[in-house]
């Protein structure tokens, strides 16, 4: 015989809600980190020795997970576990970079050893955009950076409506 559990919530010891369940089954963890951030103002600066990328806004941070400080963005990971990513960078005034690379820098390595890297030709375009999205392992605390870098332009816009967003999997 099968034996059922009802359950609407699951609360820590201390009270907190870890999770509930609605009446379609649907689960809802809402301590779960989980971010995304934007830049409302474009900024036009030399990136051809690479550079962050800048953000000024914060559209949610569960977990306080992911801090801007001078307009650069730094993820850490709250706990250990796999990480989704995605970056999406707008591009102004970049016809004439001979290329253009968005990168997701783990633990401060160097942007130019970074596994998780896009990179694109503009081919004469005044408006491009890169994307990065990846699945990272991460340990508690160790960090994510979005960085940029443009070759051979040194007036390029990062444009209003770039986007830096992740959240845990699992």
């Amino acid at each position: 015989m099968a034996s059922i559990i009802g359950v609407e919530t699951l609360q820590h010891t201390n009270g907190t809600t870890a999770a509930t369940i609605d009446s379609s089954g649907r689960i809802l963890q809402p301590a779960n980190p989980k971010f995304s951030l934007y830049l409302a103002t474009g900024v036009t600066a030399d990136y051809t020795s690479g550079g962050d990328v800048p953000f000024d806004t914060t559209d949610f941070n569960v977990g306080s997970c992911v801090a801007i400080s001078s307009s650069v963005a730094t993820f850490t990971a709250p706990i250990t576990g796999y990480y989704q990513f995605n970056l999406m960078v707008s591009f102004g005034n970049i016809d004439a970079a001979s290329y253009y690379s968005t990168y997701l820098v783990k633990g401060g390595e160097s942007p130019g050893n970074a596994t998780y890297r896009f990179i694109d030709s503009p081919a004469g375009g005044v408006y491009q955009t890169g994307q990065t999205a990846q699945l990272i392992y991460l340990t508690a605390n160790q960090t994510v950076n979005p960085k940029i870098a443009i070759n051979g332009d040194s007036s390029v816009q990062v444009r209003a409506g770039t986007r830096f967003n992740g959240f845990l999997i699992g």
